[in-house]
């Protein structure tokens, strides 16, 4: 039986490249359909969860009320949406 660390080495008989594999990993899984497809299965509801999650943290965000508008500091949006401290070092530079 298969231990975990045996690798099977192969030579593409076109390119000449070898490549290795584990046992019972044949490397021919492929996804089904065009592009478009792809993207509709995968792509766009992983667009969608994330931008759900975005909305959810912006919405718990402390905001301030101006004339019945409500508004989120832009310093927060950056917390929320990626690192400030990368975003800082970005903007002394130029």
């Amino acid at each position: 039986m298969c231990n975990g660390l045996e690798k099977i080495y192969e030579r593409n008989k076109d390119t000449g490249a070898i490549r290795s594999r584990k046992p019972m990993d044949y490397g021919n899984e492929t996804i089904e359909g065009s592009i478009d497809d792809v993207m509709d299965k995968v792509i766009h509801p992983l667009r969608g969860r994330i931008r759900a999650e975005a909305l959810d943290e912006l919405w718990a965000a402390n905001k301030v009320n101006h004339k019945g508008h409500w508004y989120i500091r832009l310093t927060d949006v950056v917390n929320i949406m990626g690192d400030y401290d990368d975003l800082y070092e970005n903007e002394s530079r130029s």
